[in-house]
């Protein structure tokens, strides 16, 4: 009885373990934060523009894109739904005025262009501070 206790609370660590890993897997991919409301993005769109920006300048292959968004699912759905998800973001970005490109490289994936990369940490902050200037004012 008390191998398989030990047996069981082994396991059970382990899993805790291969939990955390996969976590921090999914923050290396995708890294948490707020982002501009004005962009008015869901929370897929979020996702991905934060994959983006965590490669960028360099370029976001499909199959990163998709662990980012889907993780590790036996059924992911097809690569193209990215393309929709670019297109959207593309979209609100251009709405919002938020001056951030998103290249396609053909065959490879997407980047986003230094300068926008500087554009999306400048607007990523101001946001933060006007966060952080309302709650001190509350």
């Amino acid at each position: 009885m008390r191998s398989s206790e030990q047996t069981i609370r082994a396991q059970r660590d382990e899993i805790e373990t291969l939990r955390e890993q996969i976590r921090q897997y999914e923050e290396a991919l995708a890294p948490r934060g707020l982002l501009p409301r004005a962009w008015r993005l869901t929370g897929k769109e979020e996702t991905l523009l934060r994959a983006l920006r965590a490669v960028g300048p360099n370029v976001l292959h499909h199959e990163r894109a998709m662990l980012a968004l889907y993780g590790m699912w036996e059924d992911m759905p097809e690569q193209k739904i990215i393309d929709v998800f670019i297109c959207k973001l593309r979209r609100k970005l251009m709405e919002a005025q938020a001056q951030i490109r998103i290249e396609t490289v053909w065959g490879r994936g997407w980047r986003m262009t230094p300068e926008s990369c500087a554009m999306f940490d400048a607007a990523v902050a101001a946001d933060q501070a006007r966060w952080d200037q309302q709650r001190s004012a509350a």
